[in-house]
């Protein structure tokens, strides 16, 4: 298959498979529009209509050959005479097939006739060691690229580098992945109300990429186990995707959150970014982050991570105040300047206290 390469805001390119025609190919090639996608729906159609047709057709033809042959009757027209319900059998069936493919095919034509903004516009410019080289470029900031109306196995990918490092990021910190049977998956989002305009930032992104709906984040209220005070929160969803269903294998076993090795490949600054603002905090000269939900190994597993993708140097701390063993990652003092120069351009200004900056 052939590469496309995709130019967006934050990782400037990333390279994804492009559907090609093969050899001896016997279907379309996969759509990258909605008007294609119907094309090919009224296809499928009318295909249908036409095998029926076809087989109807070859079975009269062969009845009437075997049946009425020269050696079998020599004086077929004998008794011939007219009949009413055949020619009105031949004459409405035809009709009606022709009135089931006219209003799909009515309806398809009036909206490939609507005039929109294009989504994106693709550009062709030249030829990149054999192989062509596409810019990709995005030409609204309306949600352009996923339809609500959509069944979960109708939404796929490739999805951006960008929205993949930020639901990384948010799934080794406050975020959680819902499995939802056999539709895909979803990625859910919740802060407290003091995180209200990071939220809000988060479901910005989303939406002007298509992924969730305009509504804004809805407000939940809990009451904290053995405390009598009530914690309040805002949360949001992405639409249900089946190409989801790789990141909830890679973070989830049976309904728990674990951390493989191979999300190494996934965390990039974009990543870490979102990490420490969903789970980190400034403490003293150092930046800190929780790792509760986590094993030690699977901390230990994070720290190496930290390490090999951006060469900060950290400790884990274990949490004193707790009677079962729980861990957090501390990044030293001395790696502060790194972690700045690394996260600073992607934390959102309500957030930069977590990198100890006002």
């Amino acid at each position: 298959m052939n590469n496309l390469l995709v130019w967006n805001n934050i990782s400037k390119r990333r390279i994804i498979r492009s559907d090609v025609p093969i050899i001896w190919g016997l279907y379309f090639q996969d759509g990258a529009s909605p008007s294609f996608e119907g094309i090919v729906d009224l296809h499928n159609r009318i295909m249908f209509y036409l095998v029926i047709i076809l087989f109807g057709v070859t079975w009269v033809l062969l009845s009437i050959m075997r049946n009425f042959n020269d050696s079998k009757n020599r004086l077929v027209y004998r008794y011939l005479n007219h009949g009413t319900l055949i020619e009105l059998i031949w004459t409405i069936g035809p009709a009606l097939i022709l009135v089931a493919i006219a209003f799909p095919s009515f309806k398809l034509l009036y909206l490939m006739d609507e005039v929109i903004d294009p989504a994106m516009t693709v550009k062709v410019t030249g030829f990149l060691l054999g192989q062509k080289l596409y810019k990709i470029i995005n030409t609204s900031n309306k949600r352009q690229f996923h339809i609500i109306l959509l069944r979960a196995k109708n939404r796929i990918g490739p999805h951006n580098q960008d929205v993949i490092s930020i639901i990384f990021g948010s799934l080794l910190g406050d975020g959680y992945c819902n499995k939802r049977l056999i539709e895909g998956s979803r990625i859910c989002f919740r802060q407290s109300s003091i995180h209200k305009e990071y939220l809000f930032w988060l479901h910005d992104f989303f939406y002007i990429r298509g992924y969730c709906s305009n509504l804004n984040p809805r407000l939940y209220v809990r009451k904290l186990k053995n405390i009598d005070k009530l914690y309040t929160g805002y949360e949001f969803n992405t639409y249900t995707f089946r190409s989801f269903d790789w990141i909830n294998k890679l973070f989830y076993h049976k309904g728990k959150k674990v951390i493989k090795k191979e999300i190494k490949n996934y965390i990039t600054p974009l990543s870490l970014a979102i990490w420490i603002m969903d789970d980190g905090g400034w403490v003293k000269y150092g930046v800190r982050i929780n790792t509760n939900a986590f094993t030690y190994k699977e901390v230990e597993l994070l720290t190496k991570i930290l390490y090999e993708n951006f060469k900060l140097l950290t400790s884990i701390q274990k949490l004193s105040n707790l009677e079962i063993d729980k861990y957090s990652i501390y990044i030293k003092s001395i790696s502060i300047p790194l972690l700045r120069k690394i996260v600073q351009p992607y934390i959102h200004s309500s957030m930069l206290y977590k990198i100890g900056l006002k």
